[in-house]
């Protein structure tokens, strides 16, 4: 790779990464066959992992439509993932917890999907992860500080 990249260069090769990466991730959680959780889902759990909120502040912070964040929201209470409790400070809104029980759902999703990214990443040089770790985090940095968004999703990683 004798070429010099630049902003641009990084830009485009992530642009074109990107959509393979989703499609690798969705192709594996539809071949478990399991129904135990979608990406949005576990996104949606994360998200309410960080500090319970109301189901209009989720909409807003995943940046979907209130009707969608309900539907999402909605599953997960039937799933016993999450519970809506009183808020305290206004009567009239709802404030969405994870459950003990969303809490290992959520877990065990991030596990399976870091060991399969792992196995799929397998063939990695150790000058090539050396890269990725100075990389991904600045990459983590500049998006959290454009959009507000942890970008770690930590849940007791399990460090492997």
């Amino acid at each position: 790779m004798s070429e010099h990249w630049t902003f641009h260069t990084v830009a485009e090769e992530l642009l074109s990464i990107i959509p393979n990466l989703g499609r690798l991730i969705a192709q594996y959680v539809q071949c478990t066959g399991e129904e135990e959780a979608t990406l949005v889902q576990v996104g949606t759990l994360f998200h309410l992992i960080e500090q319970p909120t109301t189901v209009s502040d989720l909409a807003k912070k995943r940046k979907v439509s209130l009707q969608s964040a309900s539907v999402h929201v909605q599953s997960l209470v039937e799933r016993g993932w999450v519970v809506r409790l009183p808020d305290s400070a206004d009567r009239r809104r709802s404030l969405l917890e994870v459950t003990p029980q969303g809490l290992v759902s959520a877990q065990a999703a991030k596990c399976e999907l870091t060991e399969h990214l792992a196995g799929v990443l397998d063939g990695l040089t150790p000058e090539e992860i050396a890269a990725a770790q100075v990389f991904i985090p600045a990459l983590k940095r500049t998006i959290s500080e454009l959009t507000g968004f942890d970008a770690n999703f930590e849940l007791h990683s399990t460090g492997r």
